[in-house]
């Protein structure tokens, strides 16, 4: 034989579906935000990874231009490396 739950029993699982069903759709959503920050995470490591390209490139022509050295970013001067001393010892056989 069969009882019938109370009204009150009844609302309380009511109750706890609901919020089960609110749960399951707020980590749906966090997982579609997810692969959305994912996706717009990837577009900025590909523009990070152009911008050190073009870098590379622009300071490989600096270097064509100037020679090796460096910039001195205060004054935006280049400041050619040191070429290296002769050497002051020789090789004795």
């Amino acid at each position: 034989m069969a009882t019938k739950l109370t009204e009150q029993e009844i609302e309380a699982i009511k109750g706890f579906q609901q919020k089960t069903q609110n749960v399951i759709m707020d980590l749906g959503k966090i997982e579609l935000q997810m692969n959305d920050l994912l996706s717009v995470k990837e577009k900025v490591k590909e523009a990070m990874a152009e911008v050190v390209k073009e870098q590379n490139e622009f300071f490989q022509s600096i270097e064509a231009n100037y020679g090796k050295g460096q910039i001195n970013l205060d004054t935006f001067e280049h400041i050619a490396a040191e070429a290296p001393a002769e050497p002051t010892m020789s090789v004795v056989e």
